[in-house]
């Protein structure tokens, strides 16, 4: 270590500091001297530098610097402090230095001013411009006079601009010794210039006010030669296995180790290899700040201030959570935005990362964007800094991980927005460095619309991104193809204008090889050589010159041959070529697709009956009044979830109950965590170790699912899907996971699924748009429905597990059917539609032998009830919601089983993904499945003689019954065939007695077979033998 008692300064023009005062609390006047301004002709911009000519370190936070006007005007307030021999830059107009920066004019002055905003500590004025700059030699003491090349930061002798700006950034001196692991003491050195300099043969010494000569680093090899804008850290003492290349250390080796450690009493001085003085720092004699780093508060210009964290080769961090803010390029202007897409990280068509953004530097010299910032359509102050770790280049072959911050002459960078970016348009904003949002500099901003940059949630976009074509220009085309890191020649060759037109896809059929397009608008329109495209680029269809369709009608593709069961079309106009994506499918159609407009938007959706050249055939759901109880109460305790994201939500998304334990609740919330409650009073609550829930994980320990949908599986286990991992929320990650809850405890925290299965090639949907409710029915029930598969009645042979498992998939509305074995792939058996065009949750009704199809507030909470008509489960009925419950968010519903009735009714719940008033969970009733009353059972009219009609005479009921099946029986065996309302006794039923069943069943009532009595023994008719 270098003697920690400061000796007298063996160097030039020190002068002690002068006595503080109210008007100079710091005594500046005298010691802080104005040594170089610059008001035209630099590249870096106008600027203002300050010099310390005393021994001891100067505080100037809360002085200022003007110009000529007063400071209401024009005042950049001043933070930090200022080291004896030490040099300060303020680039004067840059945003960076606050909302009062001001440029310096022709005829103008720069002022240090006191805190008090009337003691002027020094001054200096001009009667025309100061070009390059001015500078005093010697600095401190001398006149000023114009300088060949301005030194900024550095002493004007230096007469090298590129020499002045590399500077002393930061110091650290409490490192770990040389034989420990660890940082060790280092000297960050800084080149704010624009091009590399080689520091070959420069040092690094320390020394209490005068340098040590046996302390020395001495730079060389190929980390000596510092890029423009980057950092070096010169740890000063090190192993002999750790000296960098080219490196010369002083002291020697003593067998271990090289170099000197800091004293946090030490001067540090960085010398040319001539011996020339560039720069030197001093932190000054203060208590208890060993630990902290002395850092600038602008890279390798700025004042001083003891730093939070150590930073060697990055931006400098403060306490309080500041961070060092870098100078604007001068260059700046030349950044330009030159490609955005929306989609996200596993969209396809994407570069490798979601939501990304490339910049181009189309200027002839190097631009560092250290510090910048970026945003969305949002406020400025919503803008989040550019991290290193985010900026990707193209080495290439691919995007790699940027080096640094700066962006070459005619280079690209690119990276992920700090902000989401919306499918349905958004913008894009790079802001330059600055601690407020309102002194960063508004550097480029470029905005988008529906579909331009990506997918879109209101149409079929087939753009990947929004490039500028050519490069940086403020022209910006949607391409097909993306070329972020590299020039946009490529992806302009496939750029397009979106088609915006009253003509639009109708109706559509791969099977039937015919597409149906129709004018919504109140004027013709020419589509003489549109085409029809499919998802690989060929043409289909292209319709014939002389083609204009009238306001209304239609125009009729037939005989296409190529369109594929998962394909799409697109219309691409002939004039332009502008096209749209209109639709895209993922199976064929009942028998088309059609166009239709449900709850407000417009989709495509399968339609039983094609209409071609007619209007479409689009379901309409006309909702009856829910059959239960209006009234619905909250049933959890206010805020009762917490708020695992910060969304102000409780994201509660499904819930179910026990079918074997009817009065135990399973909830789920999106963020991973699952609850078993139950009802304490009116209010569900925890049972006893489930407090607060448990964490869930993936099969292999890790993630955390975004837990939708949750059901009971027979053996008790729990199985839940899940559309993303939350700790990698930007890609589909559809899975249904089966978690066992036997043997939680009150000390279990997290629960790791004992199985899972990929569903995500089945469910072909964005980010969030995938799977949500899960619901288990049993094989019994679908045979009995005589449900299809194929066009043939499901056998549950067929499939290696009892009963399947369905999801609800938020994106499509449809419902899947898996088979999920044990150590298997998922198998998916049957998509069927839920009649919604999305759909949250499905639920198996045991009770009434039906599905419950669940929609949200985006379907006004209607919902739908299926059950099997001819081989497919078809919407029955509709129900509104409950008239007490407002339209809700409701993720979720559960069904209490009839073994929970009273008094004819039992409990319905329902999740609220949106915590409306604090309250996720809500109840109201449903009828219980009820019995009927039977006055009389089933009789036979007719004689039991063989010829007669015999004829069943319905079953006395209450209520009626809706339908009634007989089967008829001759001494207690079923007739093969006789299964009408009459039987005509046969021969063969001689000297037997006859009886018939009634099978009768009514919604919402348990279906009864009932029994006649028996006839008399069947007799010959009377006359034959």
């Amino acid at each position: 270590m270098a003697a920690a008692v400061v000796t007298t300064l063996g160097i030039a023009s020190l002068s002690l500091t002068a006595p503080a005062s109210a008007a100079d609390p710091a005594g500046a006047a005298g010691t802080v001297v104005i040594n170089e301004v610059s008001s035209n002709g630099f590249a870096g911009g106008d600027f203002i530098e300050l010099y310390n000519k005393s021994s001891t370190t100067i505080d100037l936070t809360g002085y200022h610097l003007k110009d000529n006007a007063p400071l209401v005007e024009d005042d950049i307030p001043l933070v930090g402090k200022i080291p004896p021999q030490g040099y300060v830059v303020i680039y004067t107009s840059s945003p960076s230095s606050g909302p009062k920066s001001f440029g310096l004019g022709s005829a103008d002055e720069a002022n240090l001013i006191s805190p008090d905003g009337l003691t002027t500590v020094d001054s200096y004025g001009w009667t025309s411009h100061r070009t390059p700059s001015w500078g005093r030699t010697p600095d401190a003491t001398g006149e000023f006079a114009a300088t060949t090349s301005p030194t900024p930061g550095g002493p004007n002798t230096l007469g090298s601009t590129a020499e002045a700006q590399v500077t002393i950034n930061e110091v650290f001196t409490d490192g770990a010794g040389t034989s420990a692991p660890g940082l060790h003491d280092y000297v960050e050195i800084y080149n704010g210039g624009s091009t590399p300099i080689d520091l070959s043969g420069w040092y690094v010494t320390d020394g209490a006010g005068t340098p040590t000569p046996a302390d020395r680093v001495t730079l060389g090899g190929a980390t000596a030669v510092l890029p423009a804008a980057r950092y070096l850290a010169v740890e000063t003492e090190l192993t002999d296995a750790e000296i960098p290349a080219g490196f010369t250390y002083l002291p020697v080796s003593n067998g271990t180790k090289s170099g000197f450690g800091l004293n946090k009493l030490d001067w540090v001085f960085l010398y040319k290899p001539d011996g020339t003085l560039v720069a030197t720092t001093f932190k000054g004699v203060l208590p208890d700040e060993h630990a902290n780093t002395w850092s600038r508060v602008t890279s390798g210009t700025g004042l001083w201030k003891n730093g939070a964290d150590q930073t060697p080769g990055a931006i400098n961090t403060f306490p309080g959570g500041g961070v060092e803010t870098p100078p604007l390029d001068p260059n700046w202007d030349d950044i330009e935005i030159n490609e955005i897409a929306s989609l996200n990280a596993d969209d396809e068509g994407n570069p490798g990362f979601g939501d990304a953004v490339e910049l181009v530097n189309t200027g002839d010299t190097a631009v560092t964007i250290e510090g910048w910032y970026q945003t969305d359509s949002g406020a400025a102050s919503g803008a989040e800094p550019l991290p290193l770790a985010e900026l990707k280049v193209w080495d290439g072959d691919s995007l790699e991980p940027a080096a640094d911050f700066v962006v070459p002459a005619g280079g690209y960078v690119a990276f992920t927005s700090t902000k989401g970016l919306s499918g349905e348009g958004d913008s894009v904003k790079i802001y330059g460095p600055g601690a407020e949002a309102g002194v960063r500099q508004l550097v480029d901003q470029a905005s988008y619309g529906d579909g331009d940059a990506g997918v879109s949630d209101n149409y079929e976009s087939d753009s990947v991104a929004f490039a500028a074509c050519p490069d940086g220009s403020d022209e910006f085309w949607r391409v097909t193809e993306n070329s972020f890191g590299q020039d946009n020649t490529a992806s302009c060759a496939t750029k397009s204008r979106r088609l915006d037109s009253s003509v639009v896809l109708n109706e559509v059929s791969n099977s039937a090889g015919k597409a149906e397009l129709l004018n919504t608008g109140d004027a013709a329109v020419d589509i003489a050589g549109w085409q029809l495209v499919d998802a690989d680029g060929n043409v289909v269809h292209t319709v014939p010159d002389g083609t204009s369709i009238e306001p209304g009608a239609f125009y009729l593709a037939e005989g296409i041959v190529g369109l594929d069961s998962a394909d799409s079309v697109t219309l691409r106009r002939a004039t332009d070529g502008a096209a749209v994506v209109a639709h895209t499918w993922f199976e064929d159609g009942i028998a088309s697709y059609s166009r239709c407009e449900l709850f407000g938007d417009i989709a495509y959706v399968e339609t039983p009956l094609a209409t071609w050249g007619a209007a479409n055939s689009c379901p309409s759901l006309d909702p009856q009044p829910w059959l239960g109880g209006a009234d619905v109460v909250t049933v959890d305790e206010v805020n009762g979830f917490g708020d695992g994201d910060g969304n102000g939500e409780g994201d509660v998304s499904g819930a179910t109950f026990d079918p074997k334990h009817p009065g135990i609740l399973w909830v789920v919330q999106n963020k991973n965590t699952l609850h078993k409650m139950h009802k304490v009073g009116d209010v569900y609550v925890a049972v006893d170790g489930w407090v607060g829930g448990k964490k869930l994980h993936f099969a292999d320990g890790t993630g955390a699912l975004d837990s939708e949908g949750v059901t009971v599986a027979p053996d008790g286990s729990l199985y839940i899907t899940s559309e993303r991992d939350n700790d990698n929320s930007d890609v589909s990650y559809n899975k249904i996971a089966r978690f066992i809850v036997s043997d939680v405890t009150q000390a279990t925290t997290d629960l790791t699924a004992v199985e899972e299965w990929d569903v995500n090639g089945f469910v072909v949907t964005g980010t969030n748009l995938g799977l949500e409710g899960i619901t288990y029915v049993p094989d019994a029930f679908l045979v009995a429905a005589k449900w299809e598969v194929g066009g043939s009645l499901y056998r549950a042979s067929t499939y290696p597990t009892s009963g399947l498992f369905v999801t609800a998939v938020e994106g499509t509305g449809d419902l899947h059917f898996f088979s999920l074995r044990s150590g298997r792939a998922p198998m998916e058996v049957k998509v069927e539609s839920s009649g919604f065009p999305f759909s949250m949750d499905v639920t198996y009704d045991a009770d009434r032998g039906v599905l419950w199809s669940l929609c949200d507030d985006s379907c006004g909470g209607i919902y739908n009830v299926l059950s099997v008509v001819d081989g497919d489960f078809t919407v029955e009925t509709s129900y509104a919601r409950p008239a007490g419950m407002s339209n809700l968010n409701n993720e979720g519903m559960a069904i209490a089983p009839d073994s929970t009735c009273a008094a004819g009714t039992k409990e319905v719940i329902w999740a609220d993904d949106g915590d409306t008033d604090g309250f996720s969970l809500r109840a109201g009733t449903l009828p219980c499945v009820d019995e009927f009353l039977v006055a009389a059972l089933p009789e036979i009219s007719g004689s039991a003689v063989v010829g007669q009609t015999l004829t069943a005479v319905a079953p006395q009921l209450d209520p009626a019954a809706e339908e009634i099946t007989y089967t008829w029986f001759a001494d207690g065996s079923a007739i093969a065939g006789a299964t009408g309302s009459t039987l005509v006794l046969q021969p063969s039923h001689l000297g037997q007695r006859i009886s018939v069943t009634a099978t009768v069943g009514a919604q919402y009532y348990e279906t009864r077979t009932l029994q006649s009595a028996e006839t008399k023994k069947v007799a010959r008719a009377k006359g034959k033998a």
